[in-house]
């Protein structure tokens, strides 16, 4: 057996302080000849690579067909051929292992230390590659391309995990207890909208997002029309958590007499555990609801993510909604003010948006931006200055642009606070499709969007932001849709986010 015409692949999603098995080139291997042989030796540098030291070793896998490799368990569907430790020099690696018929690719993959730097970038090039008697010598053996660090960028969920075909729908807060905590949409056969069989999970971590909790069932579906979904969750000023999410029919199959339902669950222990789903769909639209308009919409369900929590306590998201006699989904504020017990229908606030999330600016308005209908387009926003119960006119930003889908905005600062600076953040795939999630900065209450930066390069989907304790900032979105989304969670610096023209300074304490 012989090895032709190879092709070596850059991996450039970003990569984290402390992660293993980080791929950095794929080589995808084309073999003549039926008799298998043995590996002897890959050649290759650290060329490109910032500070040889961010690597704690290097390890070469050989990929068979079963299955994709995962970095969190690659003996799993690969086998270990060698290691090696990092160096400035060429490197001559010895391999141990055959080249079959069922070898597929080679993968030069990094275990990054814990305190590698943020921001700098991990390379490779190939040299050569040795099986039997023949040696391949690479002309194109350093795509274009790195692999930049981040403080973290951690595997929650890949298709398969926990028995399920699919993961999607990311919900991220920080708790009370400075614990990171996440709700998912578990798509146990396929990765279909309700009314599939989904489960809605939660996760928490202790340590900053590298670790993650063995998953808890907050809804468990039963069956096709009988699932739960679309996640909202919120912190109450007492640390309480609540999570609205929606059950039944689906959106297309709901109808007033026979509503989608709609689901409150609260945890009050940072995400531990949780209160089996109450159903408030009675308070929100459908034959049981007493309003004469609301008691005739059709369908609703909730813009997932990140919920807001005002500074008087009110706890706030958004709703989808479709209306008898109206063409499309329009948006509307849900409120409670005795933080998830009683909910309140706001009116109407944007026409024609989809899935939207709210921020409460300085002045106390609140800042509503929702999804584009269009295939892909402008963000659209709008303002309440009434604390979310009616909504003035539908606008459009010029600088956050890209794909139709669900994204977030949260508050990273405020003077208010005792900050130096006013800071908002925006997500969204700054692309006509879902790909190259962007996250935008505006240091004026949500007005001009001067900053952005790229923070998941390739095919990227949903994503909600949060701010850990120490005033980073934590993403949890779908990305890697190479069969169906994988769902990580990243966390990266003010400092890295504005290339060093802005560092997070913590509050200054108010004289009591």
């Amino acid at each position: 057996m012989k090895i032709t015409n190879p092709t070596v692949i850059q991996d450039n999603n970003y990569s984290a302080r402390g992660n293993n098995n980080e791929e950095i080139l794929i080589i995808k291997l084309a073999t003549s000849g039926i008799n298998p042989v043995e590996f002897s030796s890959l050649k290759m540098n650290m060329n490109g690579t910032t500070n040889v030291k961010d690597v704690a070793q290097i390890l070469i896998y050989q990929k068979t067909t079963k299955g994709q490799f995962d970095p969190r368990n690659p003996l799993k569907s690969s086998v270990l051929l060698g290691t090696t430790k990092p160096s400035k020099r060429d490197i001559v690696i010895p391999l141990k292992g055959k080249l079959a018929s069922d070898t597929t690719c080679i993968y030069v993959t990094y275990d990054v230390r814990e305190k590698a730097g943020e921001g700098n970038k991990l390379d490779a090039s190939v040299i050569s590659l040795t099986a039997g008697s023949y040696t391949h010598f690479f002309k194109a053996g350093n795509p274009e391309g790195a692999r930049e660090i981040l403080l973290r960028r951690t595997l929650v969920y890949t298709p398969n995990d926990y028995g399920s075909k699919n993961y999607r729908i990311p919900a991220i807060i920080t708790a009370k207890d400075g614990s990171l905590v996440i709700l998912t949409d578990k798509r146990k056969f396929n990765g279909t909208d309700l009314p599939e069989d989904i489960d809605v999970v939660a996760n928490r971590s202790t340590d900053g997002g590298k670790k993650w909790s063995e998953p808890v069932t907050v809804a468990e579906g039963k069956g096709r029309g009988k699932g739960f979904g679309d996640a909202l969750i919120m912190k109450a000023k007492s640390g309480k958590l609540v999570a609205l999410f929606v059950g039944g029919t689906g959106l297309w199959g709901s109808t007033a007499n026979n509503p989608q339902r709609t689901y409150v669950s609260t945890s009050t222990d940072n995400g531990i555990t949780w209160s089996a789903p109450r159903d408030i769909t009675n308070q929100i639209y459908g034959y049981e609801n007493s309003d004469p308009v609301r008691s005739k919409w059709i369908s609703l369900f909730f813009g997932s993510g990140h919920g807001l929590c005002t500074r008087s306590g009110r706890l706030m998201g958004v709703l989808v909604v479709r209306e008898p006699g109206k063409n499309g989904l329009h948006n509307y504020a849900v409120y409670s003010d005795d933080e998830g017990e009683n909910w309140k229908v706001s009116e109407t606030a944007i026409v024609n948006g989809d899935e939207a999330k709210v921020i409460e600016l300085n002045n106390g308005d609140i800042l509503m931006s929702s999804r584009q209908p269009e295939s892909y387009g402008n963000r659209l926003w709008a303002v309440s200055s009434d604390g979310g119960i009616t909504w003035g006119t539908r606008n459009t930003w010029s600088e956050i642009w890209g794909a139709r889908c669900d994204a977030d905005i949260v508050r990273l600062t405020s003077t208010l606070d005792g900050f130096d600076k006013d800071r908002i953040l925006h997500t969204m795939p700054n692309d006509k499709s879902r790909r190259n999630v962007t996250m935008w900065m505006s240091y004026d209450e949500g007005k001009t969007w001067p900053l952005k930066k790229t923070i998941a390069p390739n095919t990227s989907g949903y994503s909600s932001i949060t701010i850990l304790p120490d005033g980073t900032i934590g993403v949890y979105l779908e990305e890697d849709e190479k069969s169906n989304y994988k769902m990580y969670f990243i966390n990266f610096s003010l400092n890295w986010l504005t290339n060093g023209k802005d560092k997070y300074i913590p509050q200054k304490r108010k004289k009591r």
